[in-house]
């Protein structure tokens, strides 16, 4: 007897860059089995990547859905199995704060680390699917992870996120001047680490050269490193295309990220391996999930010992050789596509023996008539404190303190001024009209006034 295909549905606030790059190379495997039948609903948009991806292949995809409720609510209750691709989007936190979803089977993967705010964990969040699954088991050492009731912690699952090595497994060096190092990624601080440039010119290689590949922000990079003197070590390509392209010509890739960045499984990391390009990075948590010290690359415990590798590598053939070797190995046996996909067929049986069930949030802030600054709290849990007491300050005076110690948190770190990426000017893009998150945003753009007239 054939068995029934069963529909998943994927819920993603848009369909594009990395994220983008994993379900697409998902989907296009999945396509293959006849088990499940694949759809995927945008909240936003879907980049033209995605949408003549769906083209070739078959799946059905709607973008800008969250104009449309009603069929998002149609669609949730029709499929067998949906599969929120989570992080802080202020349009994904409007479904799950504000509405009520018909029953479903509901799992959640995350595509953050969950470490540093705005990219964090609530308990309200983590008790809404049937099943958590986190892109790495770092994530499961967060706090909010570690101390859930036994109940929710039986939920969690860990699928390492891959877009596949496949096409990196086939890169050769291609012979280039010099000795080149390259970083692939987002180029902004709130992911490079705030001394990037500084590491790279203090690097002591004869002739060393170093590629940056990526957006949005090289420009402004472009900009410091000639005002650092040191313009002429650098190529900034803005974003590419075919990363294979680049990957053949470099030596070693320098992957330096800030110690607060929001990773979890980072594709651009898993191809260099793959493609047998030993990688030098920072002691972060997530990297030394990644990479281990000296068998597939080298991990620096602090900015001199980042600087301190690179020369190794290059003043030592037989540890770049040896690193490269087995860094080309794990790679392919660690982000394989397949795997992941086999992963993920394990993760939907389990799901599809359970019960479907409505949904509602938990959290003290719900409903449709919660403000836009309510959702942006419940998105941060504990996280938001000083934003919830500006929100509940009675009087001037205590409005100027808190008004003080937010303009702090933009001082504090990257993470709260990217205009993406969950911060008060994200949900302030989708929320425009909501006076609060007005005001907080003027409060955490640099150079602006502490206070703005009407957000209270």
């Amino acid at each position: 007897m054939k068995a029934t295909t069963q529909t998943v549905l994927h819920i993603t606030p848009h369909f594009g860059g990395g994220v983008g790059a994993v379900l697409l190379g998902y989907l296009e495997r999945a396509g293959r089995n006849g088990r499940y039948a694949h759809k995927a609903l945008c909240l936003d948009y879907a980049n033209g990547k995605a949408l003549e991806a769906a083209r070739r292949t078959g799946f059905d995809l709607a973008e800008r859905m969250a104009e449309n409720p009603r069929a998002t609510m149609r669609a949730i209750g029709d499929a067998d199995i949906v599969l929120v691709h989570w992080w802080n989007h202020p349009l994904l936190y409007d479904l799950l704060v504000r509405q009520s979803l018909p029953p479903a089977r509901i799992i959640m993967w995350s595509h953050i680390s969950g470490f540093h705010p705005p990219y964090v964990f609530t308990p309200p969040l983590l008790r809404y699917p049937d099943i958590f699954v986190f892109t790495t088991p770092l994530s499961l050492d967060t706090p909010e992870a570690r101390y859930a009731e036994e109940s929710l912690r039986h939920r969690f699952r860990t699928i390492w996120s891959t877009s596949g090595v496949e096409e990196a497994r086939s890169v050769r060096p291609r012979e280039h001047e010099g000795f080149r190092v390259g970083y692939v990624g987002t180029v902004d601080y709130c992911k490079l680490h705030p001394n990037f440039l500084t590491l790279c010119g203090e690097v002591k290689i004869p002739g060393v050269h170093f590629v940056v590949c990526g957006g949005p922000y090289e420009a402004v990079l472009r900009k410091e490193a000639e005002d650092l003197g040191i313009g002429d070590r650098f190529t900034f390509t803005g974003q590419i295309d075919n990363v294979t392209d680049y990957l053949c010509t470099l030596d070693v890739f320098g992957y330096p990220l800030a110690p607060t960045h929001y990773g979890t499984c980072d594709q651009a990391l898993a191809e260099a391996m793959a493609a047998g390009i030993p990688p030098v990075v920072m002691s972060n948590g997530m990297e030394r999930y990644m990479v281990e010290d000296r068998v597939t690359g080298m991990v620096a415990r602090d900015e001199n010992a980042y600087c301190r590798a690179i020369e190794e590598l290059y003043e030592k053939p037989e540890l770049h050789r040896s690193l490269s070797s087995r860094g080309r190995m794990a790679a392919s046996r660690k982000f394989s596509l397949t795997r992941m996909a086999s992963e993920w067929e394990r993760v939907f049986e389990e799901a599809a023996q359970l019960e479907k069930r409505g949904r509602e949030w938990t959290g003290a802030r719900k409903g449709n008539n919660v403000s836009g600054a309510d959702v942006f709290l419940e998105s941060l849990g504990t996280y938001g404190e000083d934003f919830r007491e500006s929100l509940e300050a009675d009087g001037e005076e205590e409005r100027w303190d808190h008004d003080g110690r937010i303009s702090a948190l933009a001082r504090s770190s990257y993470n709260w001024t990217s205009e993406t990426r969950g911060t008060v000017h994200h949900y302030h893009f989708f929320f425009s009209e909501d006076l609060h998150l007005r005001h907080w945003a003027g409060l955490m753009r640099p150079g602006q006034p502490s206070r703005q007239e009407g957000a209270h």
